[in-house]
């Protein structure tokens, strides 16, 4: 973690952050990639099908005005142009396009995207990876966590091997490679995501308990949780964050003034009286739940004894339905999506369903990019939930 602070401001406060236009720029530009790939049967897109893509779903958050705005537009449209021109000839459609994956590493959760895999053969991949900020080193792609981690990712869940990964910057249309990423460098990886992982759920429990008043700073160079990922000083990392005037290392250039006391609601009468009838209601809706289950579990045991699957009483009636489902274990699971995926099945198992993408942004261990990715993609509302406990007696 570049800082632990900033973590918990970002995944367990869930301070907003403003929008930036870096973020909204690779977006575009990845989507409209995204596009130009996800074609099932040749041909692939024309150039002005793409760029009309590109325009018609470009993001505008983070720019600081209109000329900005149009500057990098160009600036995508251009890079889309050289990238068709360079990549047409030898277009062919990936093995995945947007490839999520949901990892177990040692009872820790990862997920992720991979922008793109292709076959090599017939049980090898190659693992792309599209860049669109400034040029880096000869050596990223050999060095990068990102890349060991989908290789990690892919050949586990997709039971391929991995022949090559690749950065791709897109800017220069400069492809930086390299070989399969090391047992080594693998094993490193799985062992730093269970440590730092170990370390958040340590440091909450210490906020719960009241051991530790706020998660560690950048200055603190907590080394459990992680050193600045970069060569910045902690201050030129803090200049470029939105949480600073919230943050306790900089509490004295930021001085908070004092929050009104909010007014007591418990001598309210009127929401006392709510509240006791409600905590009523919820009692003895949990009663007649629990009884309710009894019942049923009596009345399924009887039908199956006498094979019936309908039962009428004086007032109602009980119909039980069976469903049947087939279960794979994880051997023959990347076989099983290998051949949906083969078949042309894949769009009808896979896709965003609403209730599993809710319990994935409120998994603290998921990942910084993945979850900013998602929550730019969406629009936060708000669901209400009242819970009620008993109030203890006085002795």
């Amino acid at each position: 973690l570049e800082c632990p602070m900033k973590w918990h401001f970002r995944y367990i406060q869930k301070v907003p952050e403003k929008p930036k236009h870096f973020f909204s720029f690779g977006k575009s530009i990845h989507d409209a990639l995204e596009y130009f790939y996800s074609v099932k049967t040749l041909p692939p897109p024309s150039l002005p099908e793409v760029l009309r893509y590109l325009d018609d779903n470009w993001l505008t958050e983070g720019y600081k005005d209109a000329k900005q705005e149009a500057d990098y537009k160009e600036q995508g449209r251009t890079i889309l142009k050289e990238y068709y021109a360079k990549h047409l000839a030898d277009y062919r459609i990936p093995y995945f396009v947007e490839y999520g994956f949901n990892l177990d590493v040692e009872g820790v959760k990862v997920t992720g995207f991979v922008d793109r895999i292709d076959k090599v053969g017939d049980d090898r991949i190659a693992i792309l990876d599209y860049k669109t900020g400034k040029a880096f080193a000869k050596d990223a792609a050999v060095l990068s966590d990102q890349l060991t981690m989908y290789q990690m990712a892919c050949e586990e869940l997709l039971g391929l091997k991995v022949e090559r990964l690749t950065l791709y910057h897109l800017p220069s249309q400069t492809p930086v490679n390299s070989e399969p990423h090391s047992a080594a460098q693998v094993q490193a990886l799985r062992e730093r995501v269970v440590r730092v992982a170990g370390d958040i759920k340590a440091n909450t429990g210490k906020l719960e308990r009241a051991e530790i008043k706020h998660f560690p700073t950048v200055f603190e160079r907590n080394t459990s949780l992680g050193k600045p990922s970069s060569s910045m000083t902690a201050e030129q990392i803090c200049h470029w964050c939105d949480f600073k005037p919230l943050c306790p290392a900089w509490a004295h250039q930021y001085p908070k003034a004092e929050a009104a006391e909010s007014p007591a609601l418990k001598d309210d009468a009127k929401l006392a009286k709510l509240v006791d009838r409600y905590g009523k209601a919820h009692d003895e809706m949990k009663e007649l739940e629990e009884k309710a289950d009894a019942l049923k579990a009596e009345i399924v045991a009887v039908l199956k004894e006498r094979g019936y699957v309908k039962a009428f009483g004086q007032k109602y009636e009980a119909v039980m339905r069976s469903d049947e489902r087939w279960e794979f274990g994880p051997e023959s699971k990347p076989k099983v999506l290998d051949a949906i995926k083969s078949a042309g099945f894949w769009d009808r198992i896979v896709g965003p369903m609403a209730p599993k993408v809710q319990e994935l942004l409120k998994d603290a261990s998921l990942p910084m990019d993945l979850r900013d990715r998602l929550q730019r993609l969406g629009k936060k509302a708000e669901s209400v939930t009242l819970r009620i406990k008993k109030v203890e007696e006085e002795r």
